[in-house]
């Protein structure tokens, strides 16, 4: 979709036509109790079989379950598509224990996107912010080690319409919501406060 967007510049008909499979797409996922958790336009593609778009890239996924079990949003993600309630504000004391939860994890990819970002206000101490992630084991269970200073976010079908929302801000007026690295993620500690912050504040929406 990246490619669509960008270099067949597609008019308003053809960006209603877009966005509705993106969403039949979408339905269908969360037919199957399903979450996707990476809803962007590098995560869609078109298949030239029949010229219709599919979803890719299930590495955020969770199964969306009821009662007692509980499945998580966040093992994965692309902060600056992903909801409020998916950032913490972490305390500068909480900063030891949020890294030592995140010692011995390999993937260096991940350990720089979990990283606390930091965003400083003139005459205020400076804030950190970081996405409510976790590690997995090798069964693909969450690691709880009681580190973590915030809760983890239940897996349901608001994570995926936020992202679907921030997808047709984009598409419908060639701006991102949130700045971005070409990744979609948060390009700074401004840009994950303006998120944490949403909803909040009279200049945020």
């Amino acid at each position: 979709l990246h490619h669509i967007f960008y270099q067949e510049q597609p008019k308003i008909d053809a960006m209603r036509e877009i966005l509705r499979q993106v969403f039949e797409a979408v339905k269908h996922l969360h037919g199957q109790k399903l979450m996707h958790g990476d809803i962007k336009m590098l995560n869609i593609v078109r298949f030239r079989i029949d010229n219709r778009l599919r979803l890719i890239d299930l590495d955020a996924s969770a199964r969306i379950v009821r009662g007692q079990e509980e499945t998580f949003a966040g093992v994965k993600f692309s902060s600056a598509i992903l909801p409020p309630e998916m950032i913490e504000k972490i305390e500068t004391d909480q900063i030891d224990d949020f890294n030592a939860y995140w010692e011995g994890e390999e993937d260096e990819v991940l350990i720089e996107k979990v990283a606390p970002k930091i965003y400083k206000e003139p005459g205020k101490l400076k804030s950190h912010y970081v996405v409510k992630s976790f590690r997995t084991d090798e069964e693909g269970k969450h690691v709880d080690t009681g580190l973590l200073p915030y809760r983890l976010v239940r897996a349901s079908e608001n994570i995926d319409l936020w992202s679907l929302g921030v997808l047709a801000f984009t598409l419908l007026t060639g701006e991102t919501l949130i700045p971005s690295t070409r990744d979609d993620d948060c390009a700074s500690g401004a840009d994950m406060h303006l998120l944490h912050s949403w909803g909040t504040q009279p200049e945020v929406l």
